[in-house]
């Protein structure tokens, strides 16, 4: 089959407030969760029943561990209404206050011990959010941001590798490029929190490998904003060329390596 590219462009930071509700279940499924070590590196000088706010919540993977944490309150920001509800449905908690709006436009009575944000930093202007977080955050307080990055092409994952060329001409989020995720980027990161204000900035890197069948891949690309928000013909061919890779060069069964940059600040 003949994968026809398309002209590039990049995806705006507002697509991506409702690219993801339209299929919240497949969404929360397809997307795994984030290494225990993770949690545990975040958390290190929390004090005990923290005050948390989370940014970009998605359907839920990070604020259902958070509150398995012994959190005194969790504040869940969310721009999707669809996802809002997803959350709500999945995880009644007192301790539980969702609001749905993106950030850092809504107003959020702090302060916090610990603001999170996994994989929706990017959907946000940076110099706005970052100084709203520094403003709502206590005295020596912790920001933390992370991602998993399931394509990384040059790494050492042949999936990535095959699988990078079909993408040439379809519109990337703003943290992505054919190269790579942007949050694998440490300088910048590292120098994007030090103009913020941030004194103190900490990088850590996770990794997992996984093997998935044609079917898992299938799922996990139709989660990525850049697949959701392509027209149906568009989308069945990309999909179509997907699952041919996977039967052909791996058998029906492909390795997947996922990284996890960790950033730090305080």
């Amino acid at each position: 089959m003949t994968f026809i590219p398309y002209a590039p462009e990049q995806l705006s930071r507002e697509s991506g407030r409702a690219a993801f509700g339209t299929d919240a279940a497949g969404y929360h499924a397809a997307r795994s969760g984030y290494p225990p070590g993770l949690y545990a590196y975040v958390l290190e000088h929390i004090p005990s029943r923290p005050r948390v706010l989370e940014i970009g919540a998605g359907t839920g993977l990070v604020t259902e561990e958070l509150l398995r944490r012994e959190v005194a309150a969790l504040t869940v920001v969310e721009p999707d209404a669809a996802l809002v509800a997803f959350i709500a449905g999945r995880l009644p908690d007192p301790r539980l206050t969702l609001v749905n709006a993106a950030f850092p436009d809504k107003h959020i009575a702090g302060p916090f011990d610990l603001i999170v944000c996994a994989a929706a930093f990017h959907w946000m202007e940076p110099v706005a959010a970052l100084a709203r977080v520094r403003d709502l955050l206590v005295p020596g307080g912790t920001w933390a941001m992370w991602w998993n990055s399931y394509r990384n092409t040059g790494r050492g994952d042949a999936l990535s590798d095959a699988v990078t060329p079909l993408l040439e001409g379809i519109a990337l989020p703003p943290s992505d490029s054919l190269h790579g995720h942007y949050s694998l980027d440490e300088t910048l990161h590292r120098a994007t929190l030090t103009k913020a204000g941030f004194e103190r900035v900490d990088y850590q890197l996770f990794q997992t490998e996984r093997m998935l069948s044609t079917a898992q891949v299938l799922a996990l690309y139709q989660t990525y904003s850049y697949i959701r928000l392509l027209d149906p013909d568009r989308r069945a061919r990309f999909l179509d060329a997907l699952a041919e890779i996977v039967e052909t060069r791996f058998g029906g069964l492909a390795p997947n390596l996922i990284l996890t940059p960790l950033y730090r600040a305080s």
